[in-house]
């Protein structure tokens, strides 16, 4: 078991406190305006997303667009979450293999057969799970919200803390994973945990982070690498990357935008302030399994 390791931090520890945090993030001015219900007849195009990991008042808002567009789009299988490796570099794509992981609303397994393939991948996927402890936050902050959104049909999970920042290894890893989801016949998401700039001037990373998202949206991992190598405060979203390639080896076609805003928008704050968007990834086709 993962234990949660930044509930009262990041997010409320008590279960019932952080359950009405979760419904506020939804109902916000600054999140969806509402509380979404899973679509059992959903198409599931969404193979990709793009996700904040800050903390709750800041950028749970901006998350819950994301997590609106899943639930509405179907349930998914299992849910691949790449992180930066915040505190504690590991191998380049550092897969958390085994067990669950839990936070206040409950545990969630990982999907140990899918994580098992990719570790023994190569190109720098391997199982460690050093930079999963300690005080990292990215992938578990979005834990929550797929159990708020899919209740006990919350999807398994592939953990994965990256470490690299190799653009042609970023890439292979995405088309790694594309392969493993198609061989595994699992109906995947995968979800990019990032944040954009970071303590920039708002009118600053509001330029910079609008290159970085069209990038995502017109699936242009390699241009997207180059605008991260000019505005490096954005290096969170090299997860990106791989989210990117995997997405297309699962058909994905197109990016559509779903939310952007910054610490600003929460503290009014505008001098240094972080980035977070919401993206989601979208294969054609009208059947998941098309």
């Amino acid at each position: 078991m993962r234990q949660a390791a930044v509930a009262g931090m990041f997010y409320p520890r008590d279960r019932q406190a952080l359950l009405r945090q979760l419904k506020e993030c939804f109902t916000h001015r600054l999140g969806p305006g509402t509380i979404p219900t899973p679509n059992e007849q959903g198409a599931r195009r969404i193979v990709g997303l793009v996700a904040p990991h800050a903390g709750y008042i800041y950028s749970g808002m901006t998350a819950a667009r994301a997590y609106t567009a899943l639930a509405q789009d179907g349930i998914p299988q299992v849910a691949v979450i790449l992180s930066p490796a915040h505190y504690t570099p590991g191998a380049p794509l550092a897969v958390w293999t085994k067990g669950r992981w839990e936070t206040p609303l409950g545990s969630l397994p990982v999907d140990e057969e899918f994580a098992q393939a990719l570790a023994t991948a190569g190109n720098g996927f391997a199982e460690d799970f050093s930079p999963h402890i300690e005080r990292e936050h990215a992938i578990e902050v979005q834990l929550p919200f797929l159990q708020f959104v899919f209740g006990d049909r919350a999807p398994a999970i592939v953990p994965i803390a990256v470490s690299s920042s190799h653009l042609g290894q970023l890439r292979q890893a995405g088309e790694l994973m594309g392969e493993v989801v198609k061989r595994l016949g699992r109906d995947a998401v995968i979800i990019a945990s990032c944040d954009f700039t970071h303590y920039e001037p708002q009118t600053l990373a509001e330029v910079h982070d609008r290159e970085a998202i069209r990038c995502i949206l017109d699936l242009d991992s390699e241009l997207l690498w180059r605008t991260i190598q000019r505005y490096p405060t954005q290096s969170d979203v090299l997860v990106a990357i791989p989210m990117i390639e995997a997405c297309k080896r699962m058909g994905a076609t197109k990016g559509e935008f779903l939310g952007y805003s910054t610490s600003g928008s929460v503290t009014g704050d505008l001098l240094e302030v972080v980035g977070y968007a919401a993206a989601a990834i979208l294969r054609e086709g009208t059947d998941r399994r098309d």
